[in-house]
């Protein structure tokens, strides 16, 4: 029932003002609210139409939209009498409609400017008149102005709007101006104001929102709490697999059996089984949109694929082979199949004899064409359409002759969940290019297809219920996919959108996809606009592009199989376990993020934890990722704690009385070293822990950890008294046999004592024979490493509080070169320059190579030369380090780039340009944290020093008709002839033809013919040119049997249109003297493989002089053409004018990388 009736409230104290809170959110909402550019105005439409005739008004200034069904609607209408008295902001009264409290609220004077009056409709406290939490409603309205005396004298704007607690009010910040009021404008409207009155009125019309989400401003959406569902994260491109993923996880039956794949062992980034768990077991349980880096990592995809748009029927298709590969053997194998797979029979059957030639094959989605379709049925008709082979094209029936015959496909069983993929995008041949097919093409919520199945099913009839509809927004060029998924056996659609899951009607699953122009009425505004412009040409613009592309029809009769839901007990334990641990530990992670806005993390140093640390300074702290190194200890406190409170803490934490310990500050300083500073009396401990971590964190104070060095008294003594002439310093020791650094403590000195005087006790500290000599170095920075004269004091050695010295026992010669012959570090210089030099390298297994070995990461020395670091990865791989070859990646897409020659020096910072420097390497406690750049290798079978010496050469060989292509690699000494390659080539390719004098080996770049090579030339000359394709051919028996003094060799090429742009493969041709250039064709025809549909659009032309910037073309339309006439010379060629059909061409511009998942 229609609410017609609006009622005015009478008492209304809150009618000239708004809380202060809701003003300033209503301001904002108004600067959102300024459309007034955008809307549609009406203007004295009908000069008859009076302001109070409401229902002329509702129908001729917003007319009903179809798309929206009406709840109430109603008018009301404010007769201010003294327009100058009016307050800057003021209301009228409330009036109710559907229940809700609306009113005017008017700004005479503007808001935010001054030249227009501003006006909106606004819910008047929502709180105060009841209105339940996340409450909404939506609706259209029209505000007004109009004569006092002439209601037929009146202006318009129209909006739509969501009403919600966030957003009370909608309108125009520029309703009219204000200087027009009184008076007719220029545009012949008014006047409004007379005698100093105006009358405004509102006339809404409250809609029913079926979906939930009409005019949602999407801002704090909750997927999961509105649909039950979550989104999945766009990587860049990756829309066509998320919508497809949502498909595959709403068919439950297909989810449950991945999950039925054994992937307990495997690695996430590499097993896309487990991968695909993951992601279905997130958007199970996830509360936000789910990633899939970790998927498209295990498929082989770095991140310039993710930004790379692909086909979701290629994709599927790439996915479930994948798949299925993995489920055999396991509970789930047959799985996909089971759900997928029908069968379907092409045949051939004479109408005269008895005899049918047929083929059964199974599919996995049927593609269906859309053009000339009005609906699927239609498209199943022409799928299944007989073929009349008769008159010149007869069937050849074996042991009958040439017979009439029908030809066609018929389809022996259906699966139980049915992809069917809308033929969308065709190829037109008259434009040459791709194009997509936007024509209507109607789709049914349910079909039964048992007319076009052969045979009935025990399972009863093919009854079909639509379950997803798979949506492509755009043009061949780019654009965008969504999925519209049932996912359960009700009529709830829901749209998933990348990150978004939203409810939908049936009409925006069925008619707004169903492509061609919107059957809609011009005069209403969209569902989806949210104001009240009235955008039409946008819509269509929209509804032009955007079709379904792929559907998911489910079996009725296996609907509660394939959908019923998927339960905990179906998903492996291994699986929740492992994920709700890294959920845990996420939380911990954002949990601790939001805990250090309030305290700050403390490293605590100690002599202990020094002891068996590798590296500069006391220890590492990674301020950046908040790690630091082992033995290091981490407390926390708030940020505006005093550190004499902080030191109570660390009294409880080590169990040790407050007089057995006491505190120095760490600092960071010039050299970009972090040492000891000084000790911390009872001032400082009054400094709060925020003050401390800025001495310690160098150029980013608000980030990191404050640290302090702990001194802990030795056992049985007190702490001891430091002089005013002592500091502290530390003390490492080198083991060389051990070939690492003892921390030894610390221990105080006098500026005026010399290095003599404290030999005995280093030597005492490192447990070594009281006679051993030892040279001491100060450790200044990573590269200043400097030996300390024993004569000279501390003062005049420039010590200070906090300095580190290292010292090591003297080798002597013979020592030396002992452990030098074992790759072994003699001095302390050297030991910190090789922790310098650190570098963590990933070697991965070059792509298309045999190699399918595992990623491994490497801490090499970046002066490492390639044979040391072959030998330490063939250690990893237990292989031969000298078949090792490397290959350089590019520093931001990661993919291989040059081989690297292989030379037994070469430094791996030479090997990878990109190499990170030493000090980035130097911030980081664990080299996981770091993105390692990547090098690849491959296992040759020879050593790679003995490659350095031989060629590597690609050859395509090439059949008869040019259509198959077999690509070989051969490898040969650079003074190697053409026979011995052509050898390789034979034998690599298995060609039928043995004898090398009888295959032409030539070379092409850019399509034409460039060089031809004879048994005796050397390799050296072969494929000199980056550009160039090296072809192997069996040589044609016409050219074999050719008449040398009469007919000739010539060049055939490819182009289209333009013959400086050739295409496909050039080849060999012999111009037979005296024949006919129709008896030509057909041998043309035959040697390039060519249909006879695709032949008869070939254009046949003469290139002179081919290698010219624009070769003369002389077209071929004699009927007495003889092509040997044509006494065509070397640099010649017969052009053969046609479009390339080849796939890198006819889909380049769509899809510039074809689609692949590792093994």
């Amino acid at each position: 029932m229609v609410d017609k009736g609006l009622h005015p409230e009478t008492d209304n104290p809150l009618m000239d003002t708004l809380p202060e809170v809701q003003q300033h959110a209503k301001e904002a909402a108004m600067t959102k609210a300024s459309i007034e550019d955008e809307v549609e105005e009406t203007t004295n439409a009908l000069e008859k139409v009076k302001i109070t005739d409401e229902t002329a008004i509702f129908k001729t200034v917003f007319p009903e939209n179809s798309d929206l069904e009406t709840v109430a609607q109603g008018a009301y209408h404010w007769h201010i009498k003294d327009w100058r008295a009016l307050k800057s902001r003021t209301h009228s009264l409330i009036f109710q409609l559907n229940g809700y409290p609306w009113r005017i609220l008017l700004f005479p004077k503007g808001n935010n400017q001054s030249k227009s009056v501003s006006v909106y409709l606004e819910i008047a406290n929502p709180k105060e008149h009841g209105l339940p939490d996340g409450w909404h409603t939506c609706a259209q309205f029209t505000l007004a102005i109009s004569n006092p005396e002439d209601p037929s004298i009146y202006f318009t704007n129209n909006a739509n709007h969501r009403f919600t607690a966030e957003e009370i009010d909608w309108g125009f910040t520029r309703f009219y101006d204000i200087d027009d009021l009184d008076q007719c404008s220029a545009s012949g409207k008014g006047p409004f104001m007379i005698n100093n009155e105006i009358i405004f009125s509102v006339f809404i019309r409250v809609v029913k929102d079926e979906t939930g989400v009409l005019w949602h401003n999407f801002v704090n959406y909750d997927s999961r709490k509105e649909t039950g569902y979550v989104g999945i994260k766009n990587q860049g491109a990756t829309c066509y697999m998320n919508s497809l993923l949502q498909s595959l996880y709403c068919t439950n039956q297909f989810r449950r059996a991945v999950y039925e794949i054994p992937t307990e062992k495997d690695d996430p980034t590499k097993s896309v089984a487990l991968a695909l768990q993951r992601c279905f077991y997130n958007l199970q349980y996830a509360s936000e949109p789910v990633g899939t880096t970790e998927l498209t990592k295990s498929f082989g995809w770095d991140s310039l694929d993710a930004f790379m748009q692909h086909d979701v029927q290629e994709f599927n298709r790439v996915l479930q082979d994948n798949l299925e590969e993995k489920m055999k053997g396991t509970p789930a194998d047959g799985a996909i199949s089971k759900l997928f797979e029908g069968k379907m029979k092409s045949y051939i059957k004479c109408i005269n004899v008895n005899f049918e030639s047929s083929r059964v094959e199974d599919y996995y989605d049927i593609q269906l064409n859309v053009k000339g379709c009005k609906d699927l049925k239609e498209s199943f008709d022409n799928y299944i359409m007989v073929e009349t082979l008769e008159g010149d094209n007869k069937y050849m029936a074996e042991g009958y002759g040439l017979q009439d015959a029908h030809k066609g496909v018929i389809f022996e069983s259906f699966p139980p969940v049915l992809h069917l993929q809308l033929k969308r995008f065709e190829y037109d041949f008259m434009r040459d290019t791709m194009v997509k097919i936007n024509d209507r093409h109607e789709f049914p919520a349910e079909i039964n297809l048992d007319k076009y199945c052969s045979k009935a099913d025990e399972d009863g009839p093919y009854d079909y219920e639509l379950h997803g509809v798979l949506v492509h927004s755009g043009d061949i060029s780019g654009g965008h996919y969504f999925a519209l998924i049932r996912p359960e056996a009700n009529d709830k659609w829901y749209r998933f959108d990348d990150d978004r899951v939203t409810p939908v009607s049936k009409k925006e699953v069925f008619e707004e996809n169903f492509g061609d122009e919107p059957l809609r009425d011009g005069n209403t505004p969209s569902l989806y606009s949210n104001n009240g412009h009235n955008r039409v040409n946008n819509v269509r613009m929209i509804k032009r592009f955007t079709n379904a592309y792929m559907l998911v029809y489910v079996r009725k009769s296996k609907l509660n199989d394939i959908l019923g839901p998927v339960q905990e007990a179906d998903i492996p334990v291994h699986l929740k376990h492992r994920l709700d641990d890294e959920r845990a530990t996420i939380e911990r992670r954002k949990q601790d993020k939001q805990d250090m806005q309030l305290n700050i993390k403390t490293a605590i140093v100690t002599d202990e934890s020094l002891t068996d640390y590798q590296g500069f300074d006391l220890a590492l702290f990674d301020d950046r990722h908040l790690e630091v190194s082992a033995g290091v200890d981490v407390l926390k406190g708030p940020k505006t704690e005093k550190i004499a409170v902080f030191k109570q803490q660390i009294a409880e934490h080590y169990k040790l009385e407050p007089d057995r310990f006491r505190l120095w500050n760490l600092v960071y300083r010039q050299n970009k070293t972090i040492r000891v500073d000084k000790l911390l009396i009872a001032a400082d401990e009054r400094l709060t822990l925020e003050k401390m971590r800025e001495s310690a964190c160098g150029s980013n104070p608000n980030n990191g950890f404050a640290k302090l060095y702990m001194e802990i008294a030795e056992e049985d003594k007190p702490l001891p008294t430091i002089r005013n002439d002592q500091f502290i310093i530390f003390v490492k020791y080198f083991d060389v046999k051990e070939q690492k650094i003892r921390g030894l403590g610390h221990m105080f000195v006098s500026l005026n004592d010399k290095l003599n005087n404290i030999l005995s006790i280093l030597v005492e500290k490192a447990g070594l024979p009281r006679s051993t000599s030892i040279q001491v170095y100060e450790e200044i920075k990573p590269k200043s490493i400097e030996i300390i004269k024993s004569d000279q004091t501390f003062r005049k050695a420039e010590f200070q509080s906090g300095d580190i010295i290292c010292f090591q026992r003297t080798l002597s010669p013979k020592e030396m070169n002992e452990l030098a012959k074992k790759d072994m570090i003699t001095s302390i210089p050297d030991y910190y320059t090789s922790l310098y030099n650190r570098a963590c390298v990933s070697f991965k297994p070059k792509p298309n190579t045999k190699d399918h070995r595992e990623e491994i990461r490497l801490v090499l020395d970046r002066t490492s030369t390639y044979s040391t670091i072959a030998n330490k990865l063939a250690h990893e791989l237990q292989v031969d380090a000298n078949k090792i070859r490397f290959t350089s990646s590019h520093a931001i897409t990661n993919q291989p780039r040059d081989v690297i020659h292989y030379k037994p020096g070469i430094r791996l910072e030479e090997m990878l340009v990109h190499l990170p420097k030493p000090q980035e390497y130097a911030q980081h406690v664990n080299f996981d944290t770091m993105n390692a750049p990547i090098m690849y290798y491959e296992i040759m079978d020879m050593d790679v020093a003995d490659l350095e010496t031989k060629r590597s050469i690609e050859v395509t060989i090439i059949g008869p008709t040019l259509r198959k292509e077999t690509k070989v690699t051969a490898l040969l000494p650079r003074t190697g002839s053409v026979h011995q390659l052509l050898d390789q080539v034979i034998a690599k390719g298995k060609m039928d033809v043995k004898d090398p004098t009888k295959i032409r080996l030539f070379e092409s770049v850019d399509g034409k013919v460039t060089k031809e090579f004879s048994s005796e030339q050397t390799v050296d000359n072969v494929a000199c040119e980056k550009a160039s394709i090296v072809y192997a051919e069996p040589i044609p028996k016409d050219e074999l049997e050719m008449d040398l003094d009469s007919d000739r060799l010539i060049q055939v090429v490819h182009y289209h249109n333009h013959p400086t742009e050739f295409h496909s493969i050039p080849f060999r041709f012999v111009a037979i003297k005296g024949e006919p250039f129709e008896e030509t064709k057909k041998r043309l025809q035959k040697r390039t493989g060519m249909g006879d549909m695709d032949w008869k659009k070939v254009k046949f032309t003469v290139l002179r002089n081919l290698n010219a910037p624009e070769p003369r073309v002389e077209v071929i339309d004699q009927p007495d053409f003889e092509l040997r006439k044509a006494r065509l010379q070397e640099e010649d060629a017969l052009g053969l004018d046609h479009i390339d059909k080849s796939s890198k061409s006819r889909f380049s511009s769509v899809f510039e990388k074809g689609i692949f998942i590792r093994g």
